[in-house]
């Protein structure tokens, strides 16, 4: 081992000239034990460094690497005074265990269990390697057991002073060259010093490499881009327009900005209900985006009126306004839904199959409390919902009402229409000049066919269905 060479010849020579004797520590014999200064003093005469503070240097370096170790002080650094130290016998160096094995730190471990607790019990960072090895090599636990117990057998030959000794030197030893998961080791080269050698290739090992990276872009495609991060690109520069840190929200604020917009807004009814460009556009992202805004739903329960099929969004909302209802409600709401869009020949009857039908029908028969008959629609729920965002929902975005009402937003502040007028082509259409009478308009014209606006907060069953009141 070349690194360690010379720190291992001045170890040599201070055991050498070492005197090694019992000391007394609180009333505690201290065998084969040297004190700081003594050790200091051999390396000034051993080790020849320059002065003190080389040779207090020298011997911090022989305890950093095993060559020497504290008796009573764990942990702490090298102290020139009467801390008492004790030489690492040869056996126990590190140039005769360059590399520890796994099963010697698990017959050590094993070893200290078999003795007092009390005096060789394990540390916690002990433990959890006792039991990590334990799974390991559990194919050869009854050899560590063997071996842990014959070892063990022999020391108790040993003489009181001489089992201290051991113990402790022993002990020092898997202190420092216990094998560690990631752990710094004092024999591995410095990050700094491999990196240096990392950096000295030729241009042969540069072609290598180039070579060896080219080959796994071509053999592995978890390299390349997935696509699931270009969907994610997509979707944050779709909703980039609507975010309110990289786009100011309109209209401005007029204490910020000199735009007087914010002042000129209408506030008559009629002209309240347009909504603007940006929340328009908003419903061309998603589903979820169109259902979430009052107007946005409203919109769309005309546009699936004119295909017959408005009963999945005035479905979907009375199970909206069931989940959100009081507790004394609930039972009343729930059979209302039942009666008029999944009940056989109802009169608003949505578009489901038998087997979501029975799974319905079977949660609401066996709901026991208000919670539970809350959520006993979630599989309808989910399906008609399904059915709306791949089947309407694209066909709304391409809809005549949808681009009439975006042309509503875009040009509000120059005209006082609603956007029920574009929608029926009520507002771009001229007064006729003749004499001739006009045309009556088509019921779906007129305000009182339209649905009512739909509120984000509590919507009235009867109300949004269109169902007659019962009467009293």
């Amino acid at each position: 081992m070349p690194p360690l060479t010379k720190i291992e010849v001045l170890a040599k020579r201070v055991m050498e000239g070492a005197q090694l004797k019992t000391h007394k520590y609180f009333r505690i014999a201290v065998p084969h034990a040297i004190t700081g200064q003594q050790l200091i003093a051999l390396v000034l005469e051993r080790g020849a460094p320059d002065d003190e503070a080389e040779a207090s240097h020298l011997a911090s370096l022989l305890l950093h690497h095993g060559y020497a170790f504290p008796v009573i002080e764990h942990g702490q650094p090298f102290k020139d005074d009467g801390t008492l130290y004790r030489l690492q016998r040869p056996y126990f160096w590190p140039s005769q265990a360059e590399l520890v094995p796994d099963v010697e730190y698990a017959i050590y471990l094993n070893k200290r269990l078999l003795r007092n607790e009390q005096k060789h019990g394990l540390e916690e960072d002990e433990v959890e390697s006792f039991n990590r090895l334990a799974d390991v090599l559990a194919h050869m636990w009854a050899f560590i057991v063997q071996q842990s117990e014959l070892q063990l057998k022999q020391q108790k030959e040993k003489k009181k002073v001489d089992k201290v000794v051991f113990d402790s030197e022993e002990r020092a030893f898997w202190k420092i060259r216990k094998p560690s998961r990631g752990g710094p080791n004092f024999l591995e080269d410095p990050y700094m010093k491999m990196e240096k050698k990392i950096r000295r290739q030729n241009a042969q090992g540069y072609r290598c490499l180039m070579d060896r990276l080219r080959f796994a872009i071509k053999t592995k495609p978890w390299l390349k881009a997935l696509k699931a991060s270009d969907t994610m690109v997509t979707w944050v520069d779709q909703r980039a327009e609507f975010d309110p840190f990289l786009h100011p929200p309109q209209p401005s604020n007029p204490w910020i900005s000199d735009e007087a917009s914010y002042w000129n807004q209408p506030t008559d009814t009629s002209s309240a209900e347009i909504p603007t460009e940006k929340r328009v556009k908003r419903w061309g992202l998603s589903v979820q985006e169109l259902v979430k805004d009052p107007i946005g739903r409203q919109v769309l329960e005309t546009f699936l009126e004119s295909e017959f099929s408005s009963e999945n969004i005035r479905f979907w909302i009375a199970i909206q306004d069931l989940k959100y209802a009081p507790n004394e409600q609930i039972y009343q709401k729930a059979e209302r839904i039942r009666e008029e869009f999944l009940a056989q020949g109802a009169p608003a009857q949505v578009n489901v199959d038998s087997r979501t039908l029975d799974q319905t029908l079977d949660c609401i028969s066996k709901a026991k409390d208000a919670s539970q008959m809350r959520f006993a629609f979630y599989h309808s729920e989910e399906h008609v919902f399904t059915l709306m965002s791949k089947d309407s929902y694209p066909r709304f975005v391409r809809s005549q009402i949808y681009k009439a009402v975006l042309s509503a937003a875009q040009q509000h502040g120059t005209k006082r229409l609603g956007w029920r007028n574009f929608v029926f082509n009520m507002g771009t259409t001229k007064k006729p000049t003749s004499s001739k009478p006009a045309k009556p308009q088509d019921s779906i014209g007129t305000s009182q066919a339209l649905p009512k606006q739909l509120s984000s907060d509590s919507l009235p069953v009867r109300q949004v269905h269109g169902v007659k009141p019962d009467p009293e």
